[in-house]
């Protein structure tokens, strides 16, 4: 009797853990080149334009195909010298909506107290999580029509890389 007991128990913990596993976007993993990255993908899988040798641009769903805040939301995966170094993740919510890329944020990197800014009917917040591989910050913006939510997530290994391409980018805008 006893042994039904602790079975039924580590099934419901195993399937209530099961039930709210999330899509871990750092999975595809911080230093894999462009096409480690590309071959994790259908090979049918449309080129959208925006891509390029330095920048993959998935459609989220192709990324996280069971959470529905990734759909219509894109995702950008940034290489230097052919290495992920960074991935961005945006949506847009038209007015009335809530924020929605937060609840999946925070059910990867633990729930953040919010400032007030993030409560109101336009919502202009940004914070970050503290993390021993990666840096990570939320950004949500308002505008006329609803509001924009951004994810950076950096590789805190690659920094060095990063920094030397925001260089590189700011003296050829000079």
């Amino acid at each position: 009797m006893r042994k039904n007991i602790y079975l039924i128990l580590t099934l419901q913990f195993f399937l209530i853990n099961s039930a709210y596993a999330r899509c871990n976007v750092e999975a595809f993993g911080f230093g894999s080149s462009y096409e480690q990255v590309r071959g994790k993908f259908p090979e049918d899988m449309p080129m959208m334009s925006a891509s390029s040798p330095t920048l993959l641009f998935v459609p989220g769903e192709w990324v996280c195909k069971n959470e529905k805040v990734f759909e219509g939301s894109p995702v950008f995966f940034h290489f230097v010298e052919d290495k992920l170094v960074r991935i961005q993740i945006f949506r847009y919510t038209m007015q009335g909506g809530v924020p929605s890329l937060i609840k999946w944020a925070e059910s990867i990197y633990g729930v953040i107290k919010k400032p007030k800014s993030f409560f109101n009917i336009r919502p202009s917040a940004d914070w970050s999580w503290k993390d021993v591989n990666t840096s990570i910050r939320y950004v949500v913006e308002s505008d006329e029509s609803g509001f924009a939510e951004g994810m950076f997530i950096d590789s805190k290994a690659h920094s060095a890389l990063i920094m030397e391409q925001s260089g590189q980018l700011e003296s050829n805008n000079n």
